[in-house]
C-alpha cells in the first residue's frame, strides 16, 4: 500500500513537472528540491555504507524523508536564489544514477561514487547556469526532462514487468523493433523519458505564450 501511494504521489508530481513545470515553477523548484535532497541523501548513505556503517531500514527511510522535505521546503523558500543550486544536485544525481558506469574500472567503491558525482556536479553547474540566464525555455525543457524523468522511473518497471516482458515482448521485438534492436528495460524507459519530455516541452512553450 505504501509504495502504491509512492507511485501515485511520484507520478502526480512529476506530471505537475513536466506539463505544468515554467507555469509552476516555484512548486517544481520545490519538487526538485525534494529530489535533490533525496539525492544527497542517498548518496551520503552509499558513501557511509562503503565505510562499513550498517543502516538500518528505519535509519534510512528517516534519512530520506528528513533530507527530501527539509530540501524541498528550503528550495520552494529561496526560489530563485536556490536555482543553480538546485538544478546542480538534480543533474548531478541523474548523471550519477544514469552514467555510473563510466568509472565501474574502478574498484574502489567510495571513490567511483565521489568521481561519478563530482563530473555529474560540474554537468550540473553548467546546466543550472544555461538555466538561470535563459529561462523560460531552458525551464521548460528542465521541468519537462525532470518531471519525464520521474514519470519514467514509476511507470516503465510497470511496462516492463506487466506487458512488455511477457506475451507482447517477443511481438514488439520482432515486428517493431527488429532483431538487431531487439526489446530491453533500458530501451523502454528511455521511450518513455523521451515521449513524456518531448510532449511536456511543447505543452509548456505553447501554453507560455499565452
Amino acid at each position: 500500500m505504501t509504495d502504491l501511494i509512492v507511485a501515485v504521489v511520484s507520478v502526480i508530481a512529476g506530471c505537475l513537472m513536466c506539463f505544468e513545470g515554467y507555469k509552476l515553477f516555484r512548486l517544481s523548484l520545490g519538487i526538485a528540491g525534494g529530489v535533490a535532497g533525496y539525492a544527497l541523501a542517498t548518496l551520503i548513505i552509499e558513501l557511509t555504507t562503503a565505510t562499513g556503517i550498517a543502516w538500518s531500514d528505519v535509519g534510512k527511510l528517516i534519512m530520506l524523508a528528513a533530507f527530501t522535505i527539509g530540501c524541498g521546503i528550503l528550495a520552494f523558500s529561496l526560489y530563485m536564489k536556490a536555482l543553480i543550486a538546485i538544478t546542480t544536485i538534480v543533474c548531478a544525481f541523474l548523471f550519477y544514477d544514469d552514467l555510473k558506469y563510466l568509472f565501474a574500472g574502478i574498484v574502489n567503491i567510495g571513490l567511483r561514487t565521489v568521481l561519478t558525482y563530482v563530473a555529474g556536479l560540474a554537468a550540473g553547474a553548467l546546466i543550472g547556469v544555461i538555466v538561470y540566464y535563459a529561462q523560460k525555455w531552458t525551464i521548460s525543457l528542465f521541468t519537462a526532462f525532470i518531471g519525464a524523468r520521474i514519470i519514467s522511473g514509476v511507470l516503465s518497471p510497470i511496462l516492463w514487468a506487466g506487458v512488455l516482458s511477457g506475451e507482447y515482448a517477443e511481438t514488439v521485438s520482432q515486428q517493431v523493433l527488429g532483431s538487431e534492436i531487439g526489446l530491453s528495460y533500458p530501451l523502454v524507459r528511455i521511450v518513455v523519458l523521451v515521449a513524456f519530455c518531448a510532449a511536456g516541452f511543447v505543452l509548456q512553450i505553447k501554453t507560455s505564450k499565452k
